[in-house]
């Protein structure tokens, strides 16, 4: 049974500005997917019946801040800047280094956190929210 370790999981990003790249400086990611259910019990019956339903998803990114110019850890953290945006930010968080296991959708992100501590290396941590469908290639 093979057995994933953190350090193979990656993120690749796409804004409204360019092609899906890799978002080199990444730390962490952590996603959860949520289905809602519907209530689709009979009349008269003694046990709660549901079904699925809608499906939601949200996460967080924690990125090493690199210095300023482009790329696209910069324009991952800089997406949060962006007002009236469509949801044409694309998301793929892997799980293996082949690129194979995969999660991927279309969403907006959220906010920012900005921090530092002295003599660490400064972390932002990401927060984003899917739109629409959601795969997982896991």
């Amino acid at each position: 049974m093979a057995f994933y370790r953190g350090e193979e999981g990656s993120i690749s990003f796409k804004d409204s500005s360019g092609a899906v790249a890799a978002v080199s400086a990444t730390r962490s990611w952590s996603f959860t997917i949520n289905k809602d259910t519907l209530d689709v019990t009979d009349q008269g019956s003694t046990s709660r019946e549901f079904i699925g339903s809608l499906l939601s998803g949200s996460g967080s990114a924690e990125v090493m801040y690199t210095a300023p110019g482009s790329g696209e850890t910069l324009n991952f953290i800089d997406d949060v800047l962006t007002t009236r945006d469509q949801t044409d930010a694309q998301f793929e968080l892997y799980l293996d280094t082949s690129g194979t296991k995969k999660i991927t959708f279309t969403g907006i992100i959220t906010s920012a956190d900005y921090s530092a501590t002295v003599g660490e290396l400064e972390v932002v941590t990401v927060n984003f929210i899917s739109s629409g469908a959601i795969t997982a290639s896991i």
